[in-house]
């Protein structure tokens, strides 16, 4: 498996705010998990044992797991746009997403990231800041040509199948987590097993736990 960071540098513009739009087209299904997943997650630090714990009593208690997990970044696994930063900034990780990634890296499950933010100098170097580069198998950061347009870099042209090859497993072994409901359905119409994360838990252990339910009744 290769292991590594890839990305491109394009002509650049600031993310649109007016591009979540395009949410108002979310499938029924998707809107279903906007409202299960509605409340804010409960305040814990990122490290805290009873996270750590929790997330470990879940892989134990579900079957089967994924092979691979790809996160989104931007409002996935920290709060923020990284294009609203600089290299400079300190960033934060939402609560108790680096409690349920050390988890996962426990059960030696492969964790990947699939990004399309226009400043991926700035998503790699709050990856190395926060230690992730060390704790992702592989980081695809390729943005799209223009910002967020519809048109170049989609996860499920570019990203995805960039992972299938480093990592050598097929879509039916992923589980894929983002905010955006586009990514999430053009991801899941690869055979990957895909969960929408509303921005205001991020992964959490909710979140977590709906996916691992999700992929394996997917492979029932």
């Amino acid at each position: 498996m290769r292991k590594g960071i890839e990305y491109w540098h394009f002509a650049k513009t600031r993310a649109s705010y007016s591009t979540h739009s395009s949410h108002l087209k979310a499938s029924n299904r998707l809107k279903a998990q906007i409202a299960h997943l509605s409340r804010p997650a409960a305040a814990c630090s990122s490290m805290c044992p009873q996270t750590v714990t929790k997330a470990r009593e879940l892989l134990n208690s579900i079957s089967p797991l994924p092979k691979v997990l790809v996160l989104d970044l931007d409002y996935t696994i920290w709060p923020f746009w990284c294009e609203m930063h600089t290299v400079n900034d300190t960033p934060t990780l939402y609560p108790q997403a680096d409690a349920i990634i050390d988890a996962c890296r426990e059960r030696n499950i492969i964790i990947a990231a699939a990004s399309r933010t226009p400043t991926p100098e700035v998503a790699s170097a709050f990856m190395q800041r926060l230690g992730l580069d060390k704790k992702f198998d592989n980081i695809q950061l390729i943005p799209a040509r223009d910002g967020l347009d519809a048109y170049s870099s989609q996860k499920d042209m570019c990203h995805l199948p960039n992972i299938k090859i480093a990592t050598g497993c097929s879509y039916a072994d992923m589980l894929f987590l983002d905010d955006e409901l586009g990514n999430v359905a053009k991801v899941s119409r690869l055979g990957v097993c895909s969960v929408l994360v509303p921005t205001n838990v991020g992964l959490c252990l909710k979140t977590f736990k709906q996916g691992l339910q999700l992929y394996a009744a997917e492979h029932q």
